[in-house]
């Protein structure tokens, strides 16, 4: 059922109560001693049945939990407005500077932005690249040239676990620049 009709719905669980009162359904008179209406099993089923529908009814249709739903859908886009707040504090990962950007409004009401979405915008544009660096085995972001020209800068390092990866940072420029594209990117 894709929709449930809650007139019907209210109906079946008045109806569900007078059977577990001890009554008839339809005139809400009480039953005869010796009607099935009067059977305990029979009662606790239907007081069963009327849980089940009230549940359906308070949760919208959904018994139990609710499935969940992305709380990002009731939120608004990001004011691009906030931006003007940005003030550069020094040369950062692209994860700190999303939290940077994203602690200059309140994310209960709007939307984050996330640094995938501007990893993506940057690679579309040329900036940075899926690559490889010698001694690793998977494909790894790293920086173009016009990515340096900007402002992003790089080095190889070793870690324990994953061996060489790229160590991305975005200086002053390059974090201005990001700031200055966010309405395109975010339309990604």
């Amino acid at each position: 059922m894709d929709v449930v009709d809650t007139k019907k719905l209210e109906t079946a669980i008045i109806y569900l109560q007078r059977i577990t009162e001890g009554n008839n359904p339809v005139n809400n008179m009480p039953a005869d001693e010796d009607s099935v209406i009067n059977n305990p099993n029979v009662r606790r089923c239907m007081e069963f049945v009327k849980e089940v529908l009230e549940e359906l009814k308070r949760n919208d249709g959904y018994i139990g939990r609710r499935p969940r739903t992305n709380r990002d859908d009731t939120k608004q886009n990001y004011p691009l407005d906030a931006l003007e707040k940005f003030q550069y504090t020094g040369d950062k990962t692209i994860t700190k500077l999303v939290e940077q950007l994203n602690d200059l409004t309140d994310m209960t009401v709007y939307k984050k932005i996330t640094y995938q979405s501007i990893t993506t915008w940057l690679k579309s544009n040329g900036y940075l690249e899926d690559g490889n660096i010698e001694g690793r085995i998977s494909k790894c972001t790293t920086v173009t040239d016009k990515g340096h020209q900007i402002g992003i800068m790089s080095e190889i390092r070793t870690g324990i676990r994953e061996g060489k990866y790229v160590y991305i940072l975005y200086g002053k420029s390059a974090q201005e620049f990001i700031v200055s594209k966010l309405g395109e990117i975010l339309v990604i």
